[in-house]
């Protein structure tokens, strides 16, 4: 947590005990569902399993419903047990300067990572190598990335027939036409967690060349609350693009998963970036993040012609990626940091060299709820906050480039242009419905100077 001397404005995080919260809400009542669906989970993998297997999976279903008694009962978050990783101290700390926290009446981050991390811990317990290494969240997000055929075949598609047109040469154009197309793009890793394209503006060449393409995407940005995605294009088309990595750090697996991968293949493919890092999980976090795991699943889906039977621009778009991955224009990156209960203003204290890594990209993109909460240390900013302040650190004077895609599904959001436009937000969605039903969104950009 930031010291009493430090130079960035502290603000009140919000708490699982804050009344009429999404915190709250969450804490009792999403909490205890998706602990009794790992339950549910772990009993379906055993009616199949060996003796010995069932075993194992009945103390983990005991030690998962300990913790789901312990949340309905608001009990104390008791001490991790550190033999099962070296970031463990780092939860016992936060734990142990708390004082007293409950699952009703804690700050929501720490509690919420607290749960996940808990869980990693009762399946790294298993002397079992299976469930040692199981993700119990694995079934649902193969599940729900199966159902997203259309959106998939579309987004293959949709890349493939403009890419191909356009025809992008080895450094980017940096016309109105390609701006329109980065817009686009955009939007699409942005929306990616609705498993459908209904929001984007669905642009052909011919629409991006002509006035109907502006006006489609104009109105597919109106419940984007925070728009900064022409400073990004300006600070883009600046600066030199030789030797240009850009770094993703990941939220969900599946189909959004999917739109990052296509989102990189063309900022690759349009000269826009050199390189792309893909930042994952270490562990199964919050049900549906990506892990090291998922990145081969991604494939092995995209692969499966009974799942995807429309072959015509998956191919060659599989194909692309597998190039790119191969010749390390995208590559994959793990980090501890990113699976501990610390925000992102603790980066520079907590993250053992993680700042320094990313201070060679000439942009880091943070995709999804998690960490936006984490850039704004999940704290109750006024609305109107700029976005550089309420990253503290890691914005003003920080030399890091930040663009935040995040739809809005927690309480802070930040970097709106005025009261009169949180009030309208109000008008439209009422009880701060906007920032929580997921329906509306932010492209928020700090440039690090």
């Amino acid at each position: 947590m930031p010291s009493a001397t430090s130079p960035f404005k502290p603000v009140a995080a919000v708490w699982t005990s804050t009344e009429g919260s999404m915190a709250q809400q969450t804490a009792i009542t999403r909490w205890p569902n998706i602990v009794q669906g790992m339950i549910d989970d772990v009993e379906n993998t055993a009616a199949t399993a060996g003796p010995s297997q069932q075993d194992t999976a009945r103390t983990i279903v005991q030690s998962l419903s300990k913790m789901k008694n312990e949340i309905a009962k608001n009990q104390p978050l008791s001490p991790l047990n550190a033999a099962y990783g070296r970031d463990i101290g780092g939860f016992n700390t936060l734990l142990a300067d708390g004082g007293n926290y409950t699952w009703h009446a804690s700050p929501w981050l720490l509690a919420e990572c607290y749960m996940y991390r808990r869980v990693a811990t009762i399946f790294a317990a298993s002397s079992d190598p299976f469930w040692k290494a199981y993700d119990v969240f694995k079934r649902q997000k193969d599940e729900t990335f199966a159902k997203s055929r259309n959106a998939v075949e579309e987004l293959a598609m949709r890349y493939i027939n403009v890419t191909d047109k356009v025809g992008f040469a080895s450094s980017p154009n940096w016309s109105e036409e390609q701006k329109m197309l980065f817009v686009e793009m955009t939007q699409v890793a942005l929306w990616g967690n609705a498993t459908d394209l209904s929001l984007l503006s669905n642009l052909s060449l011919d629409q991006i060349q002509g006035l109907q393409g502006a006006e489609a995407i104009l109105k597919s940005r109106k419940n984007i609350v925070d728009d900064d995605t022409e400073d990004v294009w300006r600070y883009l088309s600046r600066t030199p693009s030789a030797d240009r990595r850009i770094d993703i750090v990941l939220d969900n697996a599946g189909f959004e998963f999917f739109t990052d991968v296509v989102y990189a293949a063309y900022l690759v493919r349009s000269g826009i970036a050199q390189c792309i890092k893909f930042h994952v999980k270490d562990i199964p976090w919050f049900v549906s993040d990506v892990t090291p795991d998922d990145v081969d699943s991604l494939f092995q889906h995209l692969e499966n012609h009974e799942i995807f039977p429309d072959r015509r621009y998956l191919d060659p778009l599989i194909q692309q990626l597998h190039e790119y991955f191969e010749t390390g224009k995208m590559s994959i990156r793990q980090h501890p940091f990113w699976t501990t209960a610390y925000s992102f203003h603790e980066m520079e204290t907590e993250g053992a060299g993680i700042v320094k890594s990313l201070s060679c990209s000439s942009l880091v993109i943070f995709k999804g709820d998690l960490n936006y909460r984490k850039l704004t240390r999940d704290g109750l900013w006024p609305h109107t906050t700029s976005f550089a302040e309420a990253i503290g650190p890691l914005g003003k004077g920080s030399g890091l480039r930040i663009l935040a895609l995040r739809t809005n599904k927690a309480d802070v959001c930040v970097g709106l242009e005025s009261e009169e436009h949180v009030a309208r937000l109000e008008q439209e969605a009422p009880g701060s419905a906007w920032v929580r039903n997921g329906k509306y969104a932010v492209i928020s950009f700090s440039d690090g100077c």
